[in-house]
């Protein structure tokens, strides 16, 4: 598959830490077409969506709308963690409208039973039978190709919202062409400062299976069908996100992992340019090796080529090679 051109644009610049907590989404209570986010673009504030505007600092918290002279002014009221709690556009009040991650940690995404039952139920179940001509699985470790791609699998941990691991070795696997493509991808990135870190690729059938009876009813939504089977099953699918070289810490994205919200989405347009670019870099150097991106999770991204591969339900260790 052809390399799309990657022109990336120049890296913006961080946002003044004293807007920071400003940013977020305002509305009306109980009217969402009121809702408008507050950004910041080119090291200024904006109000994007249902009231665009540039915004111009007049003093702490108080802003002018660019062009207006001193007529139109957003002023800002802090909630009592210093973050804006409302925002006052010519008088009329907007409350601030938090995402789940903002205020506290995302809600629990599993159902209120044990789930060691659930584990052992999803272990007995069998995959779909699947019909058609699939290609041979060739599962292999993303780091056989470029041991610099860092691994932080939360399933070959207990340490994740299940209390157990999931996984039985901590390995990523990859049907051999998509390991190749992403070991391509992350020296582009290297390049540039960057690094790719994995938090899933290969999962086991059954793991999915889990997951889905362990999801409550908000979150099952968001979890593959077992029925269907994911790429994740087949070995085509990765979870990836950027780690920046030059601090040692994943890139600011503007968003929690676990938080299902807008803010999860691909081109999500708020928060700081810098986590803005950062996403498209993570995109960029991923889908110019092949790699296709779900717009509701941003990270996401799933190998494209000719070949189809079954839904596997071998145990990480016994694939590995």
């Amino acid at each position: 598959m052809g390399q799309a051109k990657a022109v990336l644009p120049p890296r913006p610049a961080p946002c003044p830490e004293r807007w920071l907590g400003l940013l977020g989404k305002y509305g009306q209570p109980g009217n969402d077409k009121s809702d408008f986010l507050i950004r910041e673009d080119g090291g200024r504030l904006q109000t994007y969506d249902s009231m665009p505007g540039d915004l111009r600092e007049a003093g702490k918290d108080s802003f002018h709308f660019e062009g207006s002279g001193k007529g139109r002014k957003a002023v800002f009221l802090r909630d009592s963690l210093g973050g804006g709690g409302a925002c006052i556009i010519d008088g009329v009040p907007f409350a601030r409208k938090y995402y789940p991650g903002e205020r506290a940690r995302p809600p629990k995404p599993t159902v209120d039973m044990p789930l060691d039952s659930l584990w052992a139920e999803a272990r007995r179940a069998r995959p779909p039978a699947e019909k058609g001509k699939f290609a041979k699985p060739d599962l292999v470790d993303v780091r056989q190709y470029d041991p610099g791609v860092r691994l932080a699998l939360a399933y070959s941990s207990p340490r994740n919202s299940y209390g157990f691991a999931l996984y039985d070795r901590d390995a990523a696997l990859l049907q051999r062409p998509a390991a190749q493509a992403l070991a391509r991808a992350n020296r582009w990135l290297g390049e540039r400062g960057f690094a790719l870190q994995i938090s899933d690729a290969y999962r086991p059938w059954h793991v999915t299976k889990f997951l889905h009876l362990s999801a409550n009813p908000t979150m099952r939504r968001f979890v593959a069908s077992p029925q269907a089977g994911s790429h994740h099953n087949r070995g085509t699918a990765v979870d990836a996100t950027l780690f920046d070289l030059s601090t040692g810490r994943e890139a600011d994205v503007g968003h929690l992992g676990g938080e299902l919200s807008e803010r999860a989405h691909s081109f999500f347009p708020g928060g700081t340019a810098l986590q803005r670019w950062h996403r498209l870099v993570l995109r960029t150097a991923l889908e110019r090796q092949g790699f296709r991106g779900l717009r509701k999770e941003w990270w996401h991204y799933r190998h494209i080529s000719r070949e189809r591969y079954p839904i596997s339900n071998m145990p990480i260790s016994q694939a590995v090679k």
